[in-house]
């Protein structure tokens, strides 16, 4: 079977055609935050290119408010897309009050 080669993903996060990748919530987690929004759409629609059943929930660490406002972004623009069915933030109170808004629109805080 052909690979599938794309350089904005690190390889040890591409998967041949066809074969599905199941990755904890907290994996992807670590992914949202190590990579620019472009780069994890493109991770998130490989995702699904390979079993569009695939649904993703995704748990990440507080990083600051823009990552945050990236969650809300992602969410608002790419839910139905790419099969997102949550994310959630965990963060202490005082991060979460640093932009409350950015955990509207169905982005989930988690109190840490």
């Amino acid at each position: 079977m052909p690979e599938f080669k794309d350089p904005n993903i690190p390889p040890a996060n591409q998967m041949e055609q066809g074969e599905v990748d199941e990755v904890s919530p907290k994996e992807l987690g670590l992914e949202f935050n190590a990579m620019s929004n472009r780069d994890f759409v493109s991770l998130l629609r490989n995702k699904i290119e390979g079993d569009s059943s695939v649904r993703i929930s995704i748990i990440a660490d507080w990083i600051n408010v823009q990552k945050a406002r990236s969650a809300k972004a992602l969410l608002d623009q790419h839910a139905s897309k790419l099969n997102i069915d949550s994310i959630t933030i965990r963060a202490t109170r005082k991060q979460y009050e640093e932009d409350v808004n950015a955990f509207e629109s169905g982005v989930q805080w988690e109190e840490i």
